[in-house]
């Protein structure tokens, strides 16, 4: 198993967080691993102590959720599957494009807008709204006792628990058999080393068609890619007390490799630097539009879904190849949180526990890819049915995986992507573009760590 990155001090993420795959996904949560607070209305003891559940009706309540457009799952079915078993009532349910909710939920929550019960989150929204006290700590007793520890530390932060995880994810990479096969290479095997994977992606560039293909087209997605290159040069982002590392030789290796990808060898399609979401990133390899990708879990059931090019027969999934180490990966787990300005915290609770039960993980793996939240559903032989790659994530968390969610996540994206794209259309030497990025970064740190 890959090393836990930071200590574990005032400053530190819950197990860890930014380093959610040292832990593994055999690793559950106990059921004390947060402190719980007194009781009060609606459950919650005033002066911002953690939820506790209660056993009143909650019959006709009405929440309102607001989502990101990952899980069509809940809007198909169930969300009424949720209403018959609780008699709570989903009088809004509202999915919008993860690129937008970050700024929406700023908003609401700053105008203190009880509208809104519910939000979509991950480990860098958790930690910065969660921070600023616009989500609901939740009690020991409100969390499930067998979830997977890099899954719950989506909705974490600085050892509190703001919320219950609905799926988890680890990036692998994917291949396509056929073009690999008609470029002379071993269609069942995956490239090992960084080099390997170039000469792969250069053997499939042919007739316009790309080799590799990436989603940097937006800030998060710019960040995403630039770690993940830093963490396969064998770099962590952090020191143990938070000082950034962006400017280290891993980082400047990996983003001089990314660079060398597009412009030396050729082999990234162009249009990387303009793909804005994972969701279409997909369909480009779906479609049989690239030869290869580095993405989530839901990139098997888009390749093997009724309308794809590609298929499972010809769909290869390992581990991503590295650059100074055998591999490593970054986290994309997601969750819900309950916003401190609910007057409903008790039946938001209910779909929180709802969402991260075994009636909604089953239909997330099974229809939509993505893994479970649960050590039971993890085990079950269904999952690994529906989603034969399950094994391979497992490896996964053998290597450094990573996402380092923080209060400044959203800052450093904004940051880091202009020197990311200077690098990358060649404005500026990967290591001086990540110089500035560094000096920039450092004060904003220091004003959330003081």
């Amino acid at each position: 198993m890959s090393r836990t990155t930071l200590s574990t001090t005032r400053r530190s993420l819950l197990g860890a967080g930014a380093a959610a795959g040292a832990l593994g996904l055999a690793a559950c949560v106990p059921p004390d691993s947060t402190t719980p607070g007194g009781g009060g209305s609606d459950g919650e003891a005033q002066g911002g102590s953690a939820l506790v559940p209660e056993d009143a009706s909650l019959e006709g309540t009405e929440i309102s959720i607001l989502d990101d457009n990952t899980n069509l799952v809940f809007k198909e079915g169930l969300i009424e599957t949720f209403q018959q078993e609780t008699g709570i009532i989903v009088k809004n349910y509202e999915m919008a494009n993860f690129n937008d909710l970050h700024d929406r939920f700023a908003t609401a929550f700053a105008a203190q807008d009880a509208s809104i019960d519910v939000v979509m989150t991950w480990a860098g929204w958790s930690a910065e709204f969660g921070q600023a006290g616009w989500l609901q700590e939740l009690s020991p007793e409100a969390i499930p006792d067998d979830l997977i520890r890099p899954a719950l530390d989506a909705v974490s932060w600085d050892s509190t628990v703001y919320g219950l995880p609905k799926f988890a994810s680890v990036q692998t990479m994917f291949w396509n058999k056929e073009h690999y096969a008609a470029a002379g290479l071993d269609p069942d095997t995956a490239p090992e080393t960084w080099d390997e994977f170039v000469e792969a992606a250069k053997a499939t560039t042919i007739d316009g068609r790309y080799g590799y293909c990436c989603d940097m087209g937006n800030p998060a997605g710019a960040y995403q890619n630039f770690l993940r290159s830093l963490l396969l040069a064998g770099g962590e982002l952090y020191t143990a007390d938070w000082t950034p590392q962006l400017d280290s030789e891993a980082g400047i290796e990996g983003l001089t490799k990314m660079v060398e990808l597009l412009h030396l060898h050729k082999a990234m399609d162009p249009a990387s630097l303009q793909i804005t979401n994972a969701s279409d990133l997909i369909e480009v390899f779906s479609q049989g539009r690239t030869s290869s990708v580095f993405n989530w879990p839901f990139q098997w059931a888009s390749a093997t879904a009724e309308g794809a090019v590609t298929s499972a027969e010809t769909t290869g999934n390992g581990l991503i190849p590295g650059i100074a180490v055998r591999s490593a990966s970054i986290d994309g787990s997601e969750g819900y949180a309950i916003s401190t300005f609910s007057t409903n915290k008790q039946a938001a609770l209910k779909w929180l526990q709802f969402a991260s039960g075994a009636t909604a993980q089953k239909q997330i793996v099974e229809k939509e890819g993505w893994f479970p939240v649960s050590q039971a559903t993890l085990e079950d032989p269904a999952t690994l049915e529906a989603l034969p790659v399950v094994a391979t994530y497992e490896q996964a968390t053998e290597h450094p995986v990573q996402r380092y969610g923080t209060p400044w996540s959203n800052e450093l994206d904004q940051l880091l992507s202009v020197q990311v794209f200077r690098a990358m259309n060649q404005e500026a030497e990967p290591a001086e573009a990540l110089k500035t990025a560094q000096q920039e970064l450092l004060p904003i740190v220091e004003k959330y760590m003081g």
